[in-house]
């Protein structure tokens, strides 16, 4: 069964992997965002040799999901937009990742600590909106597949 319409196989297993590292290395880089961003007290310490490889795990896979969204823009994306399925969650994603990559270069580049912080917070809502978005995105594209499988005449 083929995932994305006009894609190889390999294309819908590496946007799963890079979104799950995204998403599992900023859950991991969370405690650290608490402790120096919002100067809470957290009972998880990571080390600065734990945290170096969990930041750019991050980094890589959100470029690497940029890259694929400019891939999806080919073909997935223009052709969801025009049948017009499933394409609230899809602009979702599409903007959430845009704003990631836009607060995280704000988290680099900043230069105010209350910048950075915001930044970050936003950083924050932004991914866990991606998350949501892409699961959804991805159940409910299912269930239109479902349906139009169903409502498919039959050839015989």
């Amino acid at each position: 069964m083929k995932h994305l319409s006009g894609y190889p196989n390999w294309f819908f297993w590496l946007l799963v992997a890079a979104m799950f590292a995204a998403i599992l290395s900023g859950f991991y880089l969370l405690p650290w965002v608490a402790e120096f961003k919002l100067q809470w007290q957290v009972p998880i310490e990571l080390s600065y040799s734990y945290r170096l490889p969990g930041a750019v795990i991050h980094v890589l896979t959100g470029w690497t999901l940029l890259m694929l969204l400019g891939a999806l823009w080919h073909s997935h994306i223009r052709a969801g937009w025009r049948k017009k399925r499933n394409h609230y969650s899809g602009v979702i994603q599409s903007m959430s990742l845009l704003l990631l990559a836009l607060t995280g270069v704000g988290l680099y580049y900043l230069g105010s600590e209350d910048s950075q912080l915001f930044a970050s917070i936003l950083h924050t809502l932004f991914g866990v909106s991606l998350c949501a978005s892409f699961t959804w995105h991805f159940i409910h594209g299912l269930t239109l597949q479902k349906k139009l499988q169903k409502n498919k005449p039959r050839q015989v």
